[in-house]
């Protein structure tokens, strides 16, 4: 029972690292993406 829950931890912890990384790149790469697509002065 030990083992298992810790392997959901890990689990857990994976998902929510990948979930703060995508949070982060995802608004950023939008946002060079629109800029990229403004007319240059």
């Amino acid at each position: 029972m030990s083992e298992e829950n810790e392997n959901n931890r890990d689990e857990d912890g994976f998902t929510d690292t990948i979930t703060a990384i995508l949070v982060v790149v995802i608004p950023v790469v939008a946002v060079i993406y629109w800029l990229s697509g403004l007319p240059n002065s």
